[in-house]
């Protein structure tokens, strides 16, 4: 066996993905629920829709990985997904707490799926909603656990610069 065959590549992509998360929950955890909404200037991605947005996706990962612990992924997917729009309206959005509690059970859920998993799922064809950019399972789990949520990091970053509060590290 070579050094390259027994590097934990899984191993990686799990840890940064949980370094990011992180950072994620850090960028929120101030954030006073009657905030959560708040659309300041051009940012428009709240923390609320943000949080909605990353727990819908890692439902649907796990879907797509053949677990049943998130049974209303494709709803989430509708009112939270790609293209859809964010609302000022506190009401549509569960309470930062539960958000939270959420984004953690479900990326914890989701290392652990991913990791028991990988070998089996990776090489599969993934689903059609997410071709061309995304051929196989293995490209849309690391797209999701590695690619999509430093982005939104990124703007959660942005809208707390355009709310006045300070930047987390």
């Amino acid at each position: 066996m070579s050094h390259r065959d027994s590097y934990d590549t899984i191993g990686t992509i799990l840890d940064i993905h949980a370094m990011i998360n992180g950072f994620l929950i850090e960028a929120v955890q101030d954030v006073p629920q009657s905030r959560m909404t708040e659309q300041p200037g051009a940012a428009v991605n709240h923390p609320a829709w943000t949080l909605s947005h990353l727990n819908a996706y890692a439902g649907v990962l796990l879907s797509v990985l053949d677990d049943p612990s998130v049974p209303t992924a494709d709803a989430e997917l509708e009112r939270f997904g790609y293209g859809t729009t964010p609302t000022a309206d506190l009401a549509a959005y569960a309470t930062k707490r539960e958000l939270l509690d959420d984004f953690r059970d479900r990326n914890a859920r989701l290392a652990a799926v991913v990791a028991e998993k990988h070998q089996d799922y990776f090489p599969r064809r993934a689903p059609e909603k997410f071709q061309p950019y995304s051929p196989t399972i293995g490209h849309i789990t690391i797209t999701l656990l590695v690619a999509h949520p430093p982005h939104h990091l990124s703007q959660l970053r942005q809208w707390r610069r355009a709310a006045g509060m300070t930047t987390v590290a």
